[in-house]
């Protein structure tokens, strides 16, 4: 390369350095726009009567509970509406979080002696909660048309390394199936199926009379749906032409602007109502504390996109165009700080003035 050459090329790319500085410098959150749209929230009224999980929806307490809407893409609005239509609702009682979910589908299919840990193999309704709003140890639970279900635990996301323990079954747990249509019959046109389950609250280590947890609870629900075939009367996954299945389609009820559902901090909040299901909705009301941790995120996404391309952490919030000073939240001013090490960080914001704070490490756990 001549020297000509070798110097527009330099030149090139400050220029496109310095671009992106400038772009970051007006908006710290270029590029990360879909992790930032605020998730939806669900007030879960309390039940006045025992509930059977039958699937079939028709106690008082049901009836009265609203749907949520129907689901949207995993990465948000922009993408096409789903398919097919699902959507939620929940209660509460003393002992238990009830969950009814409606899913329309006019091709009802499964294993038909699927073994407890590859339900999620085929089509399947996953429930993902956070009781304390850390963004780990978090529970997932899916449940297909078959009424099999299959219980997790995550210590962390699969993002910072997680690793999923099975063989976790929450004493006292309950579910019921019903079907609108016949299961593995390629014959007829089905309309779907509805999954109704009473996970136990205990096994959730979850109070929701105690002041200080209800607040925190965060949960999201995704739906699969594989493309599939039909051959000798026989439902199976549609492959591509190098045998691999294609991968499903993923509708959830708030979005996660993301292909991932293990990114907590994008589930949608609650609000526990003592209240019955016919009493007016609760409004609910995004805390100041997760306006802070808005900046907090930021500062982790820039964190692991650094370490993607550096094989290190940054060790200045400077280095990762994210705001230290300035930040205004409700008209107060708030501050930012980090400490990092090439293989650790963790990150701070405070109001100016007060002695709280909020942080997130490097594992994505939030501490108080």
């Amino acid at each position: 390369m001549s020297v000509k050459n070798n110097l527009k090329s330099i030149l090139i790319l400050l220029s496109l350095v310095c671009s992106q500085s400038n772009v970051f410098a007006q908006n710290p959150f270029a590029r990360l726009e879909s992790l930032f749209t605020v998730p939806k929230s669900y007030t879960l009224f309390r039940a006045t009567a025992p509930l059977n999980m039958d699937g079939e929806l028709n106690e008082k307490s049901w009836t009265d509970a609203p749907w949520t809407e129907y689901f949207i893409d995993i990465e948000g609005d922009l993408k096409p509406a789903p398919a097919y239509k699902t959507r939620v609702k929940m209660l509460w009682d003393a002992n238990y979080l009830y969950v009814a979910a409606e899913m329309e589908e006019p091709h009802l299919w499964a294993n038909k002696q699927p073994e407890k840990d590859i339900i999620f193999r085929d089509n399947v309704f996953k429930i993902f909660i956070d009781p304390d709003n850390n963004m780990n140890d978090d529970f997932e639970i899916q449940i297909n048309p078959q009424n099999k279900m299959l219980f997790l635990i995550m210590n962390k996301p699969y993002r910072d390394a997680g690793t999923p323990v099975t063989g976790w079954n929450p004493i006292g747990y309950k579910s019921g199936v019903k079907l609108s249509g016949t299961i593995n019959n390629s014959g007829d046109t089905d309309k779907g199926w509805l999954a109704e389950i009473a996970i136990p609250l205990a096994a959730l280590r979850f109070d929701p009379l105690n002041s200080k947890q209800n607040t925190n609870f965060r949960i999201n629900f995704l739906r699969t749906n594989f493309d599939f075939v039909v051959k000798d009367g026989v439902y199976s996954k549609a492959m591509d032409n190098n045998g691999k299945a294609f991968p499903p389609h993923y509708s959830c009820f708030t979005s996660q602007g993301i292909i991932n559902m293990h990114y907590p901090e994008r589930w949608a909040y609650t609000v526990f109502s003592d209240k019955a299901p016919d009493a007016q909705s609760e409004k609910f009301s995004l805390p100041y504390s997760e306006k802070q941790r808005k900046y907090l995120w930021l500062a982790y996404y820039r964190q692991k996109e650094f370490f993607k391309l550096n094989k290190k952490y940054a060790q200045s919030l400077k280095d990762l165009n994210v705001p230290e000073a300035g930040i205004q939240i409700d008209g107060k001013s708030n501050l930012l700080s980090m400490e990092a090490t090439s293989k650790q960080f963790l990150v701070t914001i405070r109001e100016e003035g007060s002695t709280g704070n909020i942080s997130v490490d490097h594992d994505g756990l939030i501490i108080y």
